[in-house]
């Protein structure tokens, strides 16, 4: 029993090791999974906002809200969730990512966006 706890450790912080290369662009891809699941509610509380204002005024706050609110919004919490994920360790780096996914997944599926 001791020889597979031994053997999945090692595969576990091998697993987390490789993964850690590549965490700054999983932080990245799981910020856009998270930003685009919300960003039609976000479009919709602007449209709401600014429908019956001039066709200027709402182009601008379009481009405002998804070229540099959204944009903005990935590139800053990106290096905070690469730091929230190595919280728990190399160790849990994998079984820690396969739950974020897993997550995230659900909210799409309760979102309908699946």
């Amino acid at each position: 029993m001791a020889s597979f706890t031994n053997i999945l450790n090692t595969l576990l912080i091998d697993l987390g090791q490789w993964l850690q290369g590549y965490l700054p662009h999983l932080s990245l891809l799981l910020m856009v999974c998270l930003v685009s699941l919300y960003a039609d509610d976000i479009l919709k509380l602007t449209k709401g906002v600014v429908a019956r204002r001039h066709f200027i005024i709402r182009v601008a706050c379009f481009v405002l809200i998804t070229a540099f609110g959204f944009g903005l919004l990935v590139v800053w919490l990106s290096p905070l969730l690469t730091k929230a994920l190595l919280f728990f360790g190399t160790k849990w780096l994998a079984l820690t990512l396969l739950v974020a996914f897993f997550i995230l997944g659900t909210i799409a599926d309760r979102k309908n966006q699946l």
